[in-house]
């Protein structure tokens, strides 16, 4: 079962998790961990048929995948919120990053999430969904109504 289990889906789950991932290295330790997992619930994946357990892989590589990702923002707004960069030493610049700190402090976390992958890190509103599992219409949406609470914060100074 585990011979047919990885000649069947090892090339394709590794592929699979490159398109997602977009890095060779990621998508084999990925790969690796989803069957891995895999062995550690053998006894639910000797239950399924193929069709069953393609599902079942597939879905835990993008589970995991999206795991990664909350785990590595976490870890990046902590960096970034203990240990900022400086950017310039000039007071109108601090003044400035402290504005920002208070807007950005009004969000939730996933607002926040939200607003520091668009404006921030550059992603489009395709690449934020498939990073957090969302819908691209939903990003969208969502990014429409942070501008709009910061707008009206903004605005009320």
């Amino acid at each position: 079962m585990w011979e047919l289990l990885y000649e069947t889906f090892w090339d394709r789950l590794e592929h699979f998790c490159f398109n997602l991932c977009r890095d060779e290295a990621r998508a084999e330790d990925l790969t690796q961990e989803v069957f891995l997992r895999a062995l550690q619930n053998r006894t639910l994946i000797n239950s399924f048929t193929e069709r069953q357990c393609k599902a079942w892989l597939f879905t835990t590589a993008r589970n995991l995948y999206c795991d990664q990702l909350r785990r590595t923002a976490k870890e990046e707004q902590l960096l970034s919120t203990f240990f900022p960069e400086e950017d310039s030493a000039e007071p109108d610049s601090a003044l400035d990053t402290v504005e920002a700190a208070s807007l950005l402090a009004l969000l939730t976390p996933e607002e926040r999430r939200l607003f520091t992958l668009r404006y921030t890190a550059g992603y489009n509103a395709s690449e934020i969904g498939q990073l957090l599992c969302l819908p691209p219409g939903t990003v969208r949406s969502r990014l429409a109504q942070i501008r709009h609470r910061l707008k009206t914060e903004l605005t009320e100074d």
